[in-house]
């Protein structure tokens, strides 16, 4: 019984043909293989890379495509019946044959030995490559046309791409010109576009996998390790792909997980084996490939002429960080599309290297952009027309219109910044070359700098985890804390605003003033609480029950705090010689951890206590993250001790920073003079804009309020 399309297919069962007297020879001489493979290791592997570093086997391991029997020389099915024709070629998992149907139309078959889908897992792979490429419908996808099975194999039946793949191309042609390149990287990417915004990974982009139509348009094929996510902050985890192409997240595997960036990757290695001739990270070890690939060790050979656009191009693409890597449309806004571009590809592209840009103009190429964009689904008319892409104006010489003229009269009516009034008689073609290739360039680098800083938001996100805090059980506690966290990350947003436009006048500075800060500390909360001794000496114990005894160095006297549900906090105040018996066991603890501190630790730094300083100061919250312990004073100062031993605080509601050296020098500077700097004056190494950027998403992630018990540990 053979299989309609997709739905016979199902869950239950891949149904067996009923006539079971249809022989299915076997052929005795295998056909060599047809498939992308730089070396001896680069192939598919989509069951984790175990064994990498096994001795290699006497015998060769037999292939799953092996399995694959030759069909039938007439496949019957339901309703239609399918010749055999020649061999197409063969990959990991399966063979592919040209067959034709009664009325002559002909089809790619890939076929799929039922003997190699030997668990439930590996079946619903096959399920899942069929329903992801029937779902697909655009002109650089290989079209999905039916699906069924015989006694041994399973067929999956494609549009006949009769003019090979980029990687037999690059093959004859050794490498290819940049205009080439630029119309395949464009009709690639619409085809990605697409994939994406279906939500669908392909995960095994290569140039063996990206094949000609019969007009030598290109056409993605081979979904057996596409995946769909659930939503687009969904992460998948399988390490799968072909070695020279996977991303360096993919084989993190676990650690990581990868999304949409993966393809956007392989865009960059098959941009640069285009134009190079091989893949930028090649080895013949395959570990070698793996490691290369972690490390981004790759370099533009110097015998290659390849133009700085296109590296520039290649290496955003290439960029360790996904977030990092510029999206289908930022790619498209690079200024090496705006180089000579084809309107086509022509019929002797394997045989002829094309010699375009002594024969296509700019005006042409922006035309044939446009076009090619406009086919592949890149064209996002309203942003396309506010983004007002200049363009040349064309004059005709004979009094006629030509086709490119009309294009671009066309494409002008709806682009065009200045009205034609602007441009008196005569001069309008002073205005001919309108692109601006430097505001082009400005803007990609612009773009460039926002994913940096936006990968790294992301990063310090991931990493700025709380390992531990004291227990807040106040909510107008936790909203005065937020309060204050929020109006100090504001004052440093506004101080970054104000160094981009140029700085303050020196009578606009804030006056500096040190702020106290936390000069030692000894965190026992597994017994009793978080101890600290401040600059003013004052010694105070955050105990873990939520109280805080604050005992003051220059009087016989101490403070002791709670929590209050309409106040946040009450301090009541104590002489040493008439304190209520119930806290004899708080002072306890305070003067042990005092004799400890005073014992065993050093101060980190040289503040005292100042005429400006008018209250007693105390700890309200600590938090310990990996990379600093963050402090929240009384006084809304915010301190910073990190792991590499530099200290940073922020006071006087974000306006000034105080800088503590390891070696415990201590200075304080309004944060706009700081930023203007870019960093500490004398102590790079503290490297302050890192830390800075911590900072406020430390500050960012505390001014959120939470409920009391979300706080509890």
């Amino acid at each position: 019984m053979s299989l309609a399309p997709l739905q016979s297919v199902n869950d239950k069962q891949l149904n067996s043909r009923q006539n079971g007297a249809v022989h299915t020879p076997i052929k005795k001489n295998p056909l060599v293989e047809n498939k992308e493979n730089y070396h001896s290791g680069n192939k598919r592997n989509d069951a984790g890379f175990n064994n990498q570093k096994q001795p290699p086997q006497k015998k060769k391991k037999e292939k799953l495509s092996a399995l694959c029997k030759t069909p039938p020389s007439l496949i019957k099915t339901r309703g239609r019946n399918y010749h055999r024709g020649h061999s197409l070629g063969e990959g990991g998992f399966a063979r592919c044959f040209q067959i034709k149907d009664d009325s002559g139309k002909i089809f790619a078959a890939k076929t799929v030995a039922k003997i190699s889908i030997k668990s439930e897992k590996t079946r619903k792979k096959l399920l899942s490559e069929i329903q992801i490429h029937k779902s697909m419908r655009h002109s650089n996808i290989v079209q999905f046309v039916d699906c069924f099975e015989d006694d041994v194999n399973v067929y999956i039946l494609l549009e006949i791409c009769p003019n090979g793949s980029l990687m037999e191309l690059l093959k004859k042609r050794k490498v290819l010109t940049e205009p080439e390149v630029r119309f395949f990287t464009t009709q690639i990417c619409g085809a990605i576009k697409y994939m994406h915004s279906r939500r669908v990974i392909h995960r095994d982009l290569k140039l063996g996998n990206i094949f000609f139509d019969k007009d030598f348009n290109l056409k993605v094929g081979d979904f057996g390790l596409a995946a769909t996510l659930g939503n687009d902050r969904d992460r998948k985890y399988t390490i799968c792909g072909t070695p020279n192409y996977i991303a360096p997240e993919v084989l993190m595997g676990k650690h990581s997980g990868h999304s949409y960036e993966v393809d956007i990757w392989a865009i960059g290695v098959m941009m640069y084996a285009l134009l190079i001739g091989k893949p930028p990270f090649q080895s013949r070890d395959v570990n070698t490939i793996y490691e290369r690939i972690k490390c981004r060790d790759f370099a533009f050979p110097f015998d290659k002429e390849i133009s700085y656009e296109a590296q520039l191009l290649i290496q955003d693409i290439l960029s360790l960080d996904p977030l990092e890597r510029p999206s289908i449309q930022e790619i498209m806004d690079y200024l090496w599309f705006r180089g000579c571009f084809p309107p086509s590809t022509s019929q002797d592209v394997r045989t002829v290297v094309p010699l375009y840009e002594s024969e296509i103009s700019a005006e042409e190429s922006l035309v044939n952009f446009r076009n090619c964009m406009d086919k592949s689904g890149l064209l996002d008319y309203n942003a396309y027309n506010q983004k007002c892409i200049p363009v040349p104006q064309l004059n005709s010489t004979n009094g006629g219109i030509n086709p490119v003229e009309d294009e671009m009269n066309k494409y002008l009516s709806v682009t065009t910044v200045l009205p034609q009034a602007l441009s008196p008689g005569g001069t309008r073609q002073k205005y001919k070359e309108v692109i601006d290739i430097e505001s082009q360039r400005k803007l990609n680098e612009l773009a460039r700098q926002a994913r940096i800083r936006r990968a790294q938001q992301e990063t310090i996100k991931r990493n700025l985890i709380p390992t531990s805090t004291n227990v807040i059980k106040s909510e107008i506690s936790l909203r005065i804390l937020a309060s204050e966290c929020h109006l100090t990350l504001n004052g440093i947003l506004e101080a970054e605003a104000q160094k981009k436009m140029g700085g303050l006048p020196a009578s606009r500075l804030p006056k500096v003033k040190h702020p106290m800060i936390v000069t030692k500390w000894v965190d026992y909360s597994n017994k009793h609480g978080f101890s600290y001794q401040l600059s003013t000496e004052d010694i105070g114990v955050l105990f873990n029950n939520g109280c805080t005894v604050l005992r003051l160095a220059d009087a016989e006297e101490f403070w002791y705090i709670s929590y209050d549900n309409k106040e946040g906090w009450i301090a009541s105040h104590y002489l040493l010689h008439d304190r209520p018996h119930e806290l004899n066991r708080y002072l306890e603890v305070v003067d042990f951890f005092a004799n400890y501190m005073k014992a065993n630790l050093s101060r980190v730094s040289t503040f005292g206590r100042e005429e400006y300083h008018n209250d007693d100061v105390f700890l309200r919250r600590y938090t310990r993250f990996k990379p600093f312990v963050m402090f929240e004073l009384s006084d809304g100062t915010f301190q910073f001790n990190f792991k590499d031993h530099h200290k940073l605080a922020v006071s006087d509601g974000g306006k000034l920073i105080t800088y503590i050296s390891p070696s415990h020098e201590s200075f304080t500077y309004p944060l706009i003079e700081a930023l203007k700097l870019g960093g500490i004056p004398n102590y790079p190494e503290c490297e302050f804009m890192e830390k800075l950027a911590l900072i406020k998403e430390g500050l960012k992630q505390k001014s959120s309020i939470v409920r009391v018990d979300q706080t509890e540990n």
